[in-house]
């Protein structure tokens, strides 16, 4: 696989390289080639280095948007150790896609982490650290509870250029 500025080729088993496809977005997406099922994706620098405002990580939006996944998924729930792994995956997986398509913030990674419990008076404290930039950087969380169960959702949101 040869990769340049201008032109991604690929040779595969003696096979010539496949004619370069359109160009997708002019100033960051040059060619795509395909290898068998493959895509490779070769994107040009942007040096867009923060935000637009209209474009940031809002904690307020993304609670809302942890909080309506959350009440959701687990209103009717009771909790069963052996179900609530199961849970926290897809409840992670909702709540990634929602702030996605809910909260307009296109350039961030979006990290999900989900703990959940019983409910038994006990208490629990959840930690995270992480290195980022706090002028762009960004977390929300929320937390929710029935008589059986506790469950707790932190959303990190890392831009990237």
């Amino acid at each position: 696989l040869k990769v340049s500025r201008q032109t991604v080729v690929a040779t595969v088993a003696g096979r010539p390289p496949p004619p370069p496809a359109p160009r997708l977005r002019e100033q960051s997406l040059d060619h795509l080639a395909a290898m068998g099922d493959q895509h490779v994706h070769v994107w040009e620098n942007t040096y867009i280095m923060h935000p637009k405002d209209e474009e940031k990580f809002l904690p307020s939006k993304v609670q809302a948007a942890i909080k309506k996944v959350m009440e959701d998924y687990l209103k009717d729930k009771e909790y069963h150790v052996d179900e609530a792994k199961m849970w926290t995956l897809d409840l992670s997986n909702d709540i990634k896609a929602a702030v996605k398509a809910d909260c307009n913030i296109p350039r961030y990674k979006v990290i999900v982490q989900v703990v959940i419990g019983e409910s038994a008076s006990q208490g629990i404290r959840v930690a995270s650290k992480c290195l980022w930039d706090v002028s762009s950087d960004n977390w929300a969380s929320y937390t929710y509870t029935n008589n059986s169960l506790f469950a707790t959702a932190m959303v990190f949101g890392c831009y990237y250029e």
